[in-house]
C-alpha cells in the first residue's frame, strides 16, 4: 500500500475472537485516550460488529482515519477467513470500505498479527509478531515492511490439525499450561528453521503465561498495549 501523509488522530480497532479493543492515537502512535474494550458479539455478521464498534469508539469524538486488525486471511483488502468469528459471515468482505461508508473517514485493514507486530518490530532484519490467544497470529516482517501475509495459524501441525489447534486457548485448557508451553517451544523451534527470524515478538494475551527466562534469546514477549500503536505506523508504510 503506497504511503501516505498520516493522519493526526487515528482510531485503532483490534478485532480479536473474543473481545474487540479500540484505541485513539497520534500519529506518532502515543495514545491520546484511555483504551476500550466490548466483548464481540458471537458469530457476527460485519454490520453487526460495526455496530458494536461504533458503539465502542462514541467517547472518542473525532479522528481522521481508522485501522482494522483482523483475525483472518485478507487478499486485497478481501476478508477470505474468520476461523474464530464464523467465516460463512465474512468471507469475501472488503470490512475497510464498509468502515468508511458507515464512519466517513479513511480506513485500512490488515491482519491482527501484522497490526501488532507494527507496533512492535525494530524495523531491520528479519522479525517476526506471533499472537496466542484464541488461535495464533504470525506475520513476517524484513527490514519493517510486512511480507503478504502467511496464514500458518492453519497450516498443519504435526500430531494437532492445524497450529490454531496446536498452541490456541482451546489447546490451552485441553492439555494443561506445562503440555502447552512446549507446544509453543516446539512452535517456535519450527519457525525459527523456517523463516531464520533475527528477532520474534510473542505477544497475545496467552503470551503472559511465559517469563523471558524461558524463552530463546531472541524471543522476547510484547508488551500487547504496544502492539496496537501498530495502527498508527500503519500508514507509514
Amino acid at each position: 500500500m503506497a504511503a501516505v501523509t498520516p493522519p493526526q488522530r487515528v482510531l485503532v480497532i483490534d478485532i480479536g475472537g473474543t473481545g474487540i479493543k479500540a484505541a485513539l492515537l497520534d500519529a506518532d502512535g502515543n495514545p491520546l485516550a484511555d483504551r476500550r474494550r466490548c466483548p464481540t458479539p458471537p458469530q457476527a455478521t460485519p454490520p453487526e460488529l460495526l455496530k458494536s464498534v461504533e458503539t465502542l469508539i462514541q467517547p472518542f469524538g473525532d479522528f481522521d482515519a481508522l485501522s482494522f486488525g483482523f483475525p483472518g486471511a485478507i487478499k486485497n483488502g478481501v476478508i477470505l477467513t474468520a476461523p474464530n468469528l464464523g467465516t460463512q459471515n465474512w468471507a469475501g468482505t472488503r470490512l475497510a470500505q464498509l468502515a468508511e461508508q458507515r464512519f466517513h473517514r479513511p480506513a485500512r485493514l490488515v491482519n491482527d498479527a501484522t497490526l501488532h507486530g507494527l507496533g512492535l518490530i525494530a524495523g531491520q532484519g528479519i522479525e517476526v509478531a506471533l499472537t496466542l490467544g484464541t488461535g495464533m497470529g504470525f506475520a513476517l516482517f524484513s527490514d519493517g515492511i510486512p511480507a503478504p501475509q502467511i496464514e500458518l495459524g492453519r497450516h498443519p501441525a504435526s500430531r494437532a490439525p492445524t497450529y490454531d489447534d496446536f498452541v490456541g486457548d482451546a489447546a490451552l485448557k485441553r492439555a494443561g499450561e506445562a503440555a502447552w508451553k512446549d507446544h509453543v517451544q516446539e512452535t517456535l523451534s519450527r519457525i525459527a528453521a523456517l523463516v531464520n527470524f533475527d528477532r520474534l515478538y510473542l505477544g497475545g494475551g496467552n503470551a503472559r503465561l511465559f517469563s523471558p527466562a524461558e524463552l530463546p534469546e531472541n524471543v522476547r514477549l510484547a508488551n500487547n498495549e504496544t502492539g496496537l500503536t501498530g495502527g498508527a505506523r500503519l500508514w507509514r508504510v
